[in-house]
C-alpha cells in the first residue's frame, strides 16, 4: 500500500464508517499510529477540505488482514474537485483557456507550492508530533503572508495524496458560474429600494443585459460620464418616459410595460461584462489612467539585476532635414530609434529610417546591437576606439511600442532567438520610461513654421547620431542607478562604467549572435545582378575579393552556373557595403567606382541611391527622345545643304558593272585623291 492510495471499509470498520474513501497517508511505529486522510467536497456546498484521522496501527492492520479494509477498485489520479479534468495535460491548461486572465493558473499552482515548500521539508517531524493537524496549522501561521489554516492543510494533503503532482494544487475554477442568475430572469435581485419598496424594479433578462451592453457601446467615449450614458439609453434605447410621482420627484416608466434597468443595474451589467478598469479607459483615456488611476508598480529598474535582462527601445526625430543626392533637394526627417539597457542606462543598438518609424530602422537598431561595435561603425566609416561602446548581443527581454517596430515578420523572426515579452501603447511614455527619458529635447519655437535644413547627407547625420551615442555612453550621469555597495564605491557613474562592472561579473544575460546570422535576420533583402565587371545594385557597383579569386565573374569555374540574379542584404542608411549569398555562404561587398573619382560619393543611403534612379530614369527618358531628335535635325539640314534626301540610294539587281570607261574614272579619281609621294 502507497501513500496517496485510496481505501474503503465496505462494511465499516472501528473508526472508519461504511461508504467512505480515505487516503493512506503514513504508518508511523513510534506513535503506533496510521494518518488517513479525508477530502470533503460536494459542488455547489462550498470550498473543498481536508481532514486527518488517526486510527490505532494495529487495529488497521488487522482490518486489513481481514480484508475489512480495501483498497478501492479505481485509483483516481486527481482530487475530486478536479476530477473532470483527468487525463488532461494541465502543465497545457493556460493555453486551451478560452480567456486570459492576469494570473495564469501555472502561477498560482506554483505560489500554493512555495507555501507548503517548508513543510515538506519537514513533514517527518510533523507526523511524529502528537498532533499533526495542529504542526500543520501552525505552518499556516509562519507564512508570509499568513495562509488560512484550512486551505494551507488541505494543499498539503492533497500534495501529498496524490503523488506529490504539482497540479492537483490547481483550484477548481472550472466550477465557477455553475449558478447563474440568469435562470431567474424576472426575479429581482439586490437591495430593495428605500423610497418605492423592495419589489420596485425589474429582473435582469439576458435580453435586457444585452441590450444595457448594447447602449453603453454605442455611447462610450473618452469623457463620457456612466451616468450621461445611461441618461440618453433611458430615452432613445429603453424609450422610457419620465413622468412626476407623488412625491413630487420624477421617475421613468416604461409605455408599453417593457423592463428597463435602474442605473445601479445598468452600471453593475456594464462592470461586470466589460471590467471596471476597461470602463474607466475608456472614461479617462488609457494613458491618464494609467499615470493617474492606476496603482503604482514602483521603479523601473527593481526588478533587473542583470545586463540586457530587460531593453527598451524608441524612435525620435531629428531637427534637421538632410540633404537629397540631388543638388538642391530635401529628404526627410530621419527616424533615429535608439535601444537602450534598463540595468545600466548603456545604449545599446541605433537604427535609421526616413520620414516615419519604420520596421527598417528597428531592425537596423537590432543589427548594431548584435554585431561587434566596431564592426558596425566600420561600415559607417568610424574609427570606434577600444572601451567606447562595449555591449554586444541580442537582449532576453525586449520591449518596442506599438508601431512599425512591431511588425509580425519581425517579431516571429527574433522571437526564434529571444522572446518579446512587452509591446508597449503609442503615446504611452511611462511604458518605456527609460528610453523616453534620454531622447534629445528640444526648445518650441513660437511663429511662423520653420525648419532645419541641414548641409550633411543622410550618412553624415547618422554618422553624428552615432557620435553622440558614443557620447552619451560615455558622459551621460548614472548616479541614481548606483546602490550604496562596496564594490561600486569607485565606478565610473557612466554607462560604460556600470556596463564594464557588471560584465566583469557575468551578470550579463545578453545573447550571442554571428555576423552572418545577424545579416540574415535584421538586415533588408535585396536583389543584385551579376555583371562581367561586378555586382549591382542598382546602379552601385560591387566587388568582392573572395568571390573574384573563386572565378565568380569567370564564365567558366566553380560558380559558372550561377545566375544573373543573387539574393542580398543591405543596410539601408547605408549602403557602401552590402552582402551577397552565394551557395550558402555570405560575402561582404565593397562599393567601386567606375573611374576614378571622389570616394565620398559611395557613402550613401537606399534612399539616395532610388532618388538617383529616379533622376536617371526621367534622363534616360527625355535621352531617348532626344536621340530620335537629333538624328531627323541631322538628316534635314543634309537636305537644306543638298537638296536630297539622306536615303537616295535606290536598290538595282546584279553586281555593279566595271566597263572600261568606269575603271579609267576610278583610276582618276584615285590619282587626285591619293597622289603618289614626290621622290
Amino acid at each position: 500500500m502507497k501513500i496517496g492510495t485510496q481505501i474503503i471499509a465496505p462494511e465499516g470498520w472501528k473508526y472508519l464508517p461504511k461508504g467512505v474513501r480515505f487516503h493512506f497517508l503514513c504508518s508511523n511505529a513510534r506513535n503506533h499510529r496510521v494518518l488517513l486522510v479525508i477530502f470533503n467536497w460536494e459542488l455547489g456546498q462550498g470550498s473543498p477540505c481536508a481532514e486527518l484521522v488517526v486510527v490505532n496501527r494495529a487495529e488497521f492492520e488487522d482490518g486489513c488482514r481481514q480484508e475489512m479494509i480495501l483498497p478501492t477498485e479505481r485509483q483516481e489520479s486527481l482530487p475530486p474537485w478536479l476530477r473532470e479534468l483527468e487525463g488532461l495535460d494541465l502543465s497545457q491548461i493556460d493555453r486551451i483557456r478560452s480567456s486570459t486572465s492576469k494570473i495564469s493558473h501555472q502561477k498560482r499552482v506554483e505560489t500554493r507550492y512555495l507555501y507548503i515548500q517548508p513543510a515538506l521539508a519537514d513533514i517527518p517531524s510533523i507526523f511524529a508530533s502528537p498532533d499533526p493537524q495542529r504542526e500543520i496549522n501552525l505552518r499556516a501561521a509562519m507564512c508570509s503572508p499568513k495562509q488560512n489554516e484550512t486551505r494551507y492543510r488541505l494543499w498539503l494533503l492533497t500534495y501529498l495524496c496524490f503523488g506529490r503532482n504539482i497540479w492537483t494544487l490547481l483550484p477548481p475554477y472550472h466550477h465557477s458560474g455553475t449558478w447563474k442568475r440568469d435562470q431567474y430572469p424576472d426575479k429581482k435581485f439586490g437591495a430593495p429600494n428605500i423610497a418605492y419598496g423592495k419589489n420596485y424594479g425589474n429582473g435582469m433578462s439576458q435580453e435586457l443585459i444585452e441590450q444595457c451592453l448594447k447602449s453603453y457601446l454605442k455611447r462610450a467615449a473618452p469623457g463620457v460620464k456612466m451616468s450621461s450614458i445611461y441618461q440618453d439609453a433611458m430615452i432613445h434605447d429603453f424609450k422610457c418616459q419620465i413622468v412626476t410621482g407623488w412625491n413630487g420627484m420624477k421617475i421613468y416608466i416604461s409605455p408599453d410595460g417593457k423592463p428597463f434597468p435602474t442605473g445601479n443595474q445598468f452600471r453593475y451589467q456594464v462592470k461586470k461584462a466589460i471590467g471596471r478598469d476597461n470602463v474607466q479607459r475608456t472614461l479617462y483615456g488609457a494613458v491618464r489612467y494609467r499615470n493617474r488611476i492606476a496603482a503604482s508598480k514602483g521603479r523601473f529598474s527593481e526588478e533587473i539585476a542583470n545586463l540586457m535582462e530587460r531593453i527598451e527601445a524608441d524612435g525620435y526625430y531629428t531637427n534637421e532635414h538632410p540633404k537629397g543626392y540631388i543638388e538642391g533637394s530635401s529628404l526627410p526627417a530621419i527616424c533615429v530609434v535608439v535601444g537602450r539597457d534598463c540595468l545600466s542606462g548603456m545604449k545599446v543598438g541605433i537604427g535609421f529610417s526616413f520620414g516615419a518609424e519604420r520596421n527598417t530602422a528597428y531592425r537596423m537598431m537590432l543589427f548594431s546591437m548584435a554585431v561587434p561595435k566596431a564592426f558596425f561603425c566600420s561600415l559607417f566609416g568610424i574609427d570606434l576606439r577600444p572601451g567606447e561602446w562595449t555591449s554586444e548581443g541580442v537582449p532576453s527581454h525586449f520591449a518596442i511600442d506599438r508601431g512599425p517596430g512591431a511588425r509580425k515578420d519581425l517579431i516571429g523572426e527574433i522571437q526564434k532567438r529571444f522572446p518579446i515579452r512587452d509591446i508597449a501603447p503609442s503615446w504611452a511614455g511611462q511604458s518605456k520610461a527609460t528610453i523616453e527619458s534620454s531622447h534629445p529635447r528640444e526648445i518650441g519655437i513660437e511663429g511662423e513654421p520653420t525648419f532645419h535644413q541641414s548641409s550633411l547627407t543622410p550618412v553624415e547625420l547618422a554618422k553624428r547620431e552615432i557620435l553622440d551615442l558614443i557620447e552619451y555612453n560615455n558622459a551621460a550621469n548614472m548616479e541614481d542607478r548606483l546602490d550604496p555597495d562596496g564594490d561600486l564605491a569607485m565606478i565610473t557613474p557612466n554607462p560604460i562604467g556600470l556596463w564594464n562592472y557588471y560584465d566583469k561579473i557575468f551578470r550579463n544575460d545578453s545573447q550571442s549572435m554571428s555576423i552572418d546570422e545577424a545579416v540574415r535576420t535584421f538586415l533588408s533583402p535585396a536583389e543584385f545582378s551579376l555583371r562581367q565587371d561586378g555586382i549591382y545594385l542598382g546602379a552601385r557597383r560591387y566587388l568582392s575579393t573572395d568571390l573574384a579569386q573563386a572565378g565568380l565573374f569567370e564564365k567558366s569555374g566553380e560558380f559558372h552556373n550561377v545566375g544573373t540574379t543573387l539574393a542580398g542584404y543591405v543596410l539601408d542608411m547605408c549602403i557602401r557595403h552590402a552582402w551577397v549569398e552565394v551557395r550558402g555562404r555570405l560575402y561582404l561587398l565593397e562599393s567601386m567606382l567606375r573611374i576614378r573619382g571622389d570616394d565620398e560619393t559611395m557613402w550613401m543611403s537606399l534612399s539616395e541611391l532610388a532618388q538617383w534612379d529616379e533622376a536617371r530614369k526621367r534622363v534616360k527618358s527625355a535621352f531617348r527622345i532626344h536621340q530620335n531628335a537629333c538624328s531627323s535635325d541631322l538628316r534635314q539640314r543634309f537636305f537644306e545643304d543638298t537638296g536630297k534626301a539622306w536615303d537616295s540610294s535606290g536598290r538595282c539587281s546584279g553586281k555593279p558593272k566595271k566597263t572600261a570607261q568606269a575603271r579609267q574614272e576610278a583610276k582618276e579619281v584615285q590619282q587626285v585623291h591619293s597622289p603618289k609621294k614626290a621622290a
